[in-house]
């Protein structure tokens, strides 16, 4: 399994933006010589009281920190963008970080998000699917003509197409039943959010597995999957660091932008944070750690993990950074 780190743009506005770049920086150099395989973030518009450093500006300009890092957005709100601006901001990624990049694709569902684009669910939707066929035919193809309900293009190309062939992969983040076997239809593999425990997914990925075989994929699809991540000489210290963050964020900000309502129990969010942590968190001493991965690969299949150890609200530097190290030289080594 691929270990990368899911980087956290998301910050109150009350920090200063010039040091924004920074905190991220100094991460994704750690990343790179504790010996994890990429870097990744996600995407959000609006968002009262927090600010974030836009996803592909960002993302680009720490790929100039690594040597050998893979970098990936996941994800990206596909369902509120433009595929032929974000097929050349993409592409582009692709090329300044030597054919070494993944993309995930997601709806958006804040509604929020949704307004600030002048849009319903029920384009966005639309604009989702019509997206994806006219993003992997613009990587991959010259003079692009489509007519479909929300986009028409006409003899359109992009260069540079991505150093990666024939594109990078194209994960399709999802969270309901049907959206997961959506995924099955459309990505090269499901990007598996950090939410569900491990006994739900168990479920879902067999809905995953069946509909690639009922749709005629061909291969074997990725399952990458974003895990809340921290360690620590031994589990109490690593939950003790841990726990007042992450109640925080499943708590307030997650139901508050019901990303509860997905799942099969949408009070599961709000359980005592022992019960919220287990088979959903990578949490502990190293070997703990490296015991829960070695679970997820066993009984859901998965093939990437993207670990975050930076919350809304989130950590010390200091303290993230030290748990990154850990976690690189004590885990990510011994897999």
């Amino acid at each position: 399994m691929k270990i990368g780190v899911q980087l956290n743009p998301q910050v109150s506005i009350q920090k200063p933006g010039h040091t924004l770049m920074q905190t991220l920086i100094e991460q994704v150099r750690v990343a790179d010589q504790s010996g994890f395989h990429g870097f990744s973030m996600g995407e959000h518009y609006n968002i009262p009281g927090l600010q974030r450093l836009h996803q592909v500006p960002a993302l680009a300009r720490l790929c100039a920190e690594t040597t050998h890092c893979e970098v990936g957005t996941a994800i990206t709100l596909l369902g509120l963008r433009d595929p032929v601006s974000l097929a050349s901001e993409l592409a582009s990624l692709d090329v300044l970080n030597g054919g070494k990049s993944f993309v995930g694709f997601g709806l958006g569902y804040r509604n929020e998000e949704l307004s600030a684009f002048g849009l319903t669910k029920a384009q966005r939707l639309q604009r989702f699917v019509e997206g994806i066929e006219i993003f992997k035919r613009l990587l991959t193809e010259d003079h692009v003509s489509f007519d479909g309900k929300e986009y028409r293009l006409k003899d359109v190309t992009v260069d540079p197409k991505p150093l990666q062939k024939p594109r990078p992969p194209i994960w399709i983040a999802a969270n309901s039943d049907a959206a997961v076997e959506r995924a099955a239809r459309f990505g090269d593999g499901w990007m598996i959010g950090p939410h569900s425990a491990i006994a739900e997914l168990e479920h879902q990925v067999h809905l995953f597995r069946a509909a690639w075989k009922k749709n005629g994929r061909s291969g074997t699809p990725d399952l990458p999957i974003i895990r809340e991540t921290f360690v620590a000489a031994d589990r109490a210290e690593a939950a003790a660091k841990a726990r007042p963050c992450l109640e925080e964020l499943y708590r307030s900000i997650y139901i508050k932008w019901k990303q509860n309502e997905a799942m099969s129990d949408p009070n599961e969010l709000s359980w005592n944070f022992d019960r919220l942590a287990n088979d959903r968190f990578i949490l502990g001493a190293p070997q703990e750690c490296i015991d829960q991965i070695k679970e997820y690969e066993q009984r859901l299949g998965a093939t990437y993990m993207l670990v975050r150890f930076d919350w809304t609200p989130g950590l010390p530097q200091q303290e993230i950074l030290k748990s990154m190290r850990l976690f690189g030289e004590k885990v990510i080594q011994k897999l």
